[in-house]
């Protein structure tokens, strides 16, 4: 979540460079997991972004993304990203006088968080209104309150989207 604060402070920051901003909708990654929105500002080269949604078909947690590419020319991008999000614990629950609770309670059960890189293809070119589209493969990392180990396990991914 720091990591989001330091994103926002610096954003009014590049704003005032020459910079380029667009809105993206899509699935995959970038876009906070399963599917969201994107929010990415270009500076020379450089495309820093944010992107929030549905972190996993299944459930109904929020995704956060917070990423970098590098526009090789207009239509390519090559970087990387951090995505991490809170998991439930789905039927973990702590019943009346578990660990000295007064009452049943109900609570998250971790988080997960992946470190990756992305290819991004854009159809229209980095700068222009259109669709894009790219590939990720990176590092996933999921802690896990109840039992308290991480489990790990490389991932592979796809994304689509569009932006304004």
């Amino acid at each position: 979540m720091k990591a989001l604060y330091l994103l926002i402070a610096l954003f009014p920051g590049l704003a005032m460079a020459n910079s380029d901003s667009k809105f993206a909708i899509g699935l995959g990654t970038p876009y906070g997991g399963f599917a969201g929105l994107k929010y990415s500002v270009k500076v020379n080269d450089d495309i820093f972004y944010a992107g929030a949604g549905l972190a996993h078909i299944d459930d109904s947690d929020v995704g956060v993304t917070l990423g970098w590419e590098r526009a090789l020319n207009e239509k390519h991008g090559f970087g990387f990203a951090l995505r991490g999000r809170t998991v439930e614990g789905g039927n973990v629950y702590y019943p009346a006088g578990y660990f000295g609770l007064d009452e049943a309670t109900r609570r998250k059960d971790g988080y997960e968080a992946a470190l990756f890189g992305n290819y991004t293809y854009y159809f229209s070119g980095a700068s222009q209104s259109g669709f894009l589209a790219g590939a990720n493969v990176g590092k996933q990392y999921r802690k896990d309150n109840v039992r308290s180990y991480v489990r790990n396990g490389t991932f592979i991914g796809v994304h689509l989207g569009y932006q304004f």
